[in-house]
């Protein structure tokens, strides 16, 4: 059951469409969402620089106006985010939050169902043109399910669901996130199971007990599927252009796993062209 989305806000067009995705979720299952931006305060001392013998002053001067700067963005930020919750009839909480982007985010994602974020950050966005590096860092440490959403996506009525499994406690959690997290009662989908194993019985195994779970969760349109080719050229093939959410674990440690949901997690994000859903 989902009730509480939080979602990372920062300038960019890929927190937009988050937004987007957000509300499309939190209208559907009556959650609400929490805006948040971070004041990034190390990165603001950091983009000073060493301070110089007798330029102290000089330098407090530069940090306080690069933070009063950077709060008057965040307030614009919050206000686009309000505008845009207030549109779509969706209950939410907004919030302003100090210190460093990814560890305030890990801290507040504990307390939500799900955490929907751009698949490109930019929550540097005083110190930083470029895209920042928290995706994976945060990933490292989480334990609350993410979704990330590729620029300018807008989400359908219908889902094409893709997920990759194959037994692991990282899949198995991924598995179940998507089940809690998008109801069949407030969806309508099409799911793909999909396993990249060689040995035939193995797969069937997991295959039938994924695809009697999702059954019991009312989910009815499910096929599966079995490959035993390089799961990055499968996926470019064949199921990425299918697919609206492709749904899969991180930080498994399982042989063949192991390169399937690290390697084509990596890959997937940095293509950037599908929401994925991240299971811890």
């Amino acid at each position: 059951m989902l009730r509480r989305i939080l979602i990372p806000f920062d300038p960019s067009s890929y927190a937009a469409a988050a937004l987007e995705y957000a509300c499309f979720l939190a209208k559907r299952q009556n959650a609400e969402v929490t805006g948040v931006v971070v004041l990034d305060i190390p990165g603001i001392e950091k983009s000073i620089g060493p301070t110089p013998l007798g330029g102290i002053y000089y330098a407090s001067m530069l940090e306080k106006t690069k933070e009063k700067r950077a709060h008057e963005h965040i307030q614009t930020l919050l206000g686009k985010f309000r505008e845009k919750c207030q549109k779509e009839g969706v209950a939410h909480r907004e919030a302003e939050l100090q210190g460093s982007p990814s560890e305030q985010i890990l801290q507040d994602s504990i307390y939500y169902d799900l955490v929907v974020m751009g698949m490109r950050t930019h929550f540097h966005f005083e110190t930083e043109p470029k895209p920042g590096d928290s995706i994976e860092r945060i990933f490292s440490h989480a334990s609350t399910p993410f979704l990330t959403v590729p620029e300018h996506f807008q989400p359908k009525e219908k889902i094409n669901v893709l997920i990759a499994f194959n037994g692991s406690l990282p899949a198995v959690r991924a598995l179940q996130g998507f089940t809690h997290l998008f109801e069949a009662s407030a969806f309508e989908t099409d799911i793909t199971l999909l396993i990249s194993e060689s040995d035939a019985n193995l797969a069937k195994f997991h295959l039938d007990g994924a695809s009697a779970y999702l059954k019991a969760h009312s989910f009815r349109n499910v096929k599966i599927e079995r490959i035993s080719q390089d799961i990055l050229q499968a996926m470019e093939e064949k199921y990425l252009p299918w697919a609206d959410l492709v749904v899969l674990g991180v930080h498994s440690k399982k042989g063949l796993l192991d390169f399937m949901l690290g390697s084509l997690s990596r890959h997937l994000i940095k293509v950037g062209t599908k929401p994925l859903l991240f299971g811890q």
